[in-house]
């Protein structure tokens, strides 16, 4: 199945921190919580004038100081009818001398459905878009979002 999503990652919260004064990268180092909302359209395309799938992710992004890291989260959402599903994926970013850093997903984000008529399945997205931000002068709060849609490839898993 072939989705397009635009994803805006909004009001991101430093929980902890710990910066050091070497590479850039090492400015982003530790647990940053996040919350933010999706659409995804077949096609970039409405169907009826309505979103096929829209839907609010909040979860945890760690950046290990090395330029990778990990994602773990929770969207709820409605298509059709409501879901909600649990997901992860491992990352690499690059923070800039400026302060600008971007990130992207290694590999498949992948995930479970908890509730709607595909509970109990899993799931992975390839092509997951590459999202960019901006780390705050105080290094406690980051913005992040994808600078345009992009297309993502989500491939259905199995029943367990």
């Amino acid at each position: 199945m072939m989705r397009t999503g635009m994803w805006f990652i909004v009001g991101v919260v430093l929980l902890w921190a710990g910066i050091v004064q070497a590479g850039p990268n090492q400015l982003l180092n530790g647990d940053y919580a996040f919350t933010g909302e999706a659409s995804c359209l077949t096609d970039l395309t409405p169907q009826d004038g309505r979103f096929v799938v829209s839907f609010s992710v909040r979860g945890v992004r760690t950046f290990n100081g090395d330029g990778t890291g990990t994602l773990k989260g929770r969207s709820v959402g409605f298509s059709g009818g409501a879901f909600s599903n649990d997901f992860q994926a491992l990352f690499a970013y690059d923070v800039e001398s400026d302060g600008t850093f971007t990130t992207q997903v290694t590999g498949q984000l992948t995930g479970k459905e908890l509730t709607g008529e595909r509970a109990g399945q899993t799931f992975t997205i390839d092509h997951f878009p590459e999202l960019s931000g901006q780390i705050s002068q105080d290094h406690k709060s980051l913005t992040l979002a994808s600078d345009a849609p992009t297309e993502e490839d989500a491939v259905e898993g199995d029943h367990s």
